[in-house]
């Protein structure tokens, strides 16, 4: 029987304790971005996270940045932690991720507890202005069809979400791009049910899954787009339920540019922003 996906990223995400602040987990290869090709940077963040978490009182990663320093291979890692100080409503901590002795992630994060958080609220943001789900494009099985067509490459990270966009912003993977620096859409992990949400962790993924928002803005520039920098500030516990997400680029310059994300849930809460510098692909 298939593991659920839900299941599935709690098990390919999982860690053992080898020593103090030391902890050993696996890259899975199906959270690769292509066949063969370097995992995803949220992945990696969340595989990293669920050996920080481990060290705290604290589970949510109210603010965690990756500096992805080389891109790390499906295999074993090693995550060495540290905790640089515990409060009352924060921990702080770092760690680093290493594969045969080499490091290839360094991060820095404050978790908290967002189911007792208490304070002041206002969000001058709004969801975005997405169709209704059943009126968006299946991406997943799309992307999975033209793959076995031999049309396009096989993107394993796909196949982990079941994935909704609106016609419009998925017309790039087929030359049609809107001229402007953004994606969106919905989503959840494939096989999710209705009355499964999606925990904190995941949704460090969830802030670099989606098509870079470059690919919208002309034909061409459809290369790999290397994360440099990942910042995903998580505000909330998501409700059960797709989350709809909206990533926008709006400046590229001597080849870097910046993706700014905002992550929503089911019930109109925002659970997420992030921020990625990354390399502009070439044409």
């Amino acid at each position: 029987m298939p593991v659920a996906d839900v299941d599935r990223f709690t098990r390919d995400t999982a860690v053992e304790a080898v020593g103090p602040g030391r902890y050993r987990g696996r890259i899975d290869p199906g959270w690769s971005v292509v066949d063969g090709a370097a995992p995803n940077g949220g992945y990696v963040m969340a595989l990293a996270a669920r050996a920080m978490r481990a060290e705290l009182p604290h589970p949510d990663p109210v603010t965690l940045t990756a500096h992805f320093l080389a891109p790390p291979e499906p295999g074993p890692v090693d995550i060495e932690v540290e905790v640089v100080r515990t409060s009352r409503r924060h921990s702080t901590v770092a760690a680093r991720l290493l594969q045969g002795g080499r490091e290839q992630t360094r991060l820095l994060g404050a978790f908290g507890d967002l189911a007792t958080a208490q304070g002041p609220d206002r969000i001058d943001l709004l969801p975005p202005r997405l169709p209704p789900i059943e009126d968006c494009l299946d991406v997943t099985t799309a992307a999975v069809a033209r793959a076995r067509a031999g049309e396009l490459p096989s993107f394993p990270i796909q196949e982990r979400f079941d994935h909704r966009q609106p016609v419009e912003l998925a017309s790039w993977a087929v030359g049609r791009p809107t001229g402007r620096g953004e994606m969106g859409g919905y989503l959840r992990f494939a096989d999710a049910s209705a009355d499964d949400a999606m925990d904190t962790l995941g949704l460090l993924v969830v802030a670099d899954c989606f098509a870079p928002a470059v690919f919208n803005t002309e034909p061409g520039l459809t290369s790999w787009v290397p994360t440099i920098e990942l910042t995903v500030q998580v505000r909330a516990r998501p409700c059960p339920g797709y989350l709809a997400a909206w990533f926008t680029t709006s400046a590229i310059t001597r080849g870097y540019l910046e993706e700014d994300g905002q992550v929503w849930d089911a019930g109109g809460n925002l659970v997420a922003l992030s921020r990625q510098l990354a390399l502009a692909p070439r044409s």
